[in-house]
């Protein structure tokens, strides 16, 4: 018995069985990139809301708001880069690494019963890989970046609009 005194388990863990367990560890890793996405793209979109409300303010004070709006968007784009950097930096290599786990057990699940072999992540990642030695063509590896990119790209592109619209009727 281990030193806590709980008898151990008796039944072995399948390759099946570990799987299912990576799998839930990369799925945490996808839900925390995909709440990291969604909440960062609402905080930006509510604090430019607020920019948008507060330039509409006394004619008297006018030019001190959009000082201040022109400071706010400046701010959210540093923000924003911020985001990606963790995004692409720290979350999705932490992603990465799972899948990439989880592929050894799918090899692992090849040798153990190849009827039962488990193929998903392997089949994910081929659609969405764009390590060094992807060997598809340019084509298919910019598809399987472009939905990220596009994302950061779009809102970064509309922070800057904002930021110049702001520093032009300053």
């Amino acid at each position: 018995m281990p030193a806590d005194n709980k008898p151990l388990d008796p039944k072995p863990w399948t390759v099946h069985d570990l799987w299912a367990k990576y799998e839930d560890v990369a799925m945490h890793f996808n839900d925390l990139l995909i709440r990291l996405r969604t909440q960062a793209l609402a905080g930006v979109a509510a604090v430019s809301t607020l920019v948008g409300i507060f330039t509409r303010t006394d004619p008297a004070s006018i030019h001190i708001s959009w000082q201040i709006a022109t400071d706010v968007f400046a701010l959210l784009i540093m923000f924003w880069v911020a985001i990606w950097a963790i995004d692409r930096c720290y979350y999705n290599r932490l992603l990465v690494g799972a899948v990439s786990a989880l592929r050894a057990i799918e090899q692992e699940s090849r040798k153990a019963n190849p009827s039962l072999a488990i193929d998903l992540s392997t089949q994910i990642e081929h659609a969405v890989d764009y390590s060094i030695l992807d060997k598809r063509s340019w084509w298919e590896q910019y598809q399987a970046q472009i939905g990220v990119r596009l994302f950061y790209l779009i809102v970064l592109c509309a922070l800057f609009a904002g930021l110049l619209v702001c520093f032009w009727h300053e």
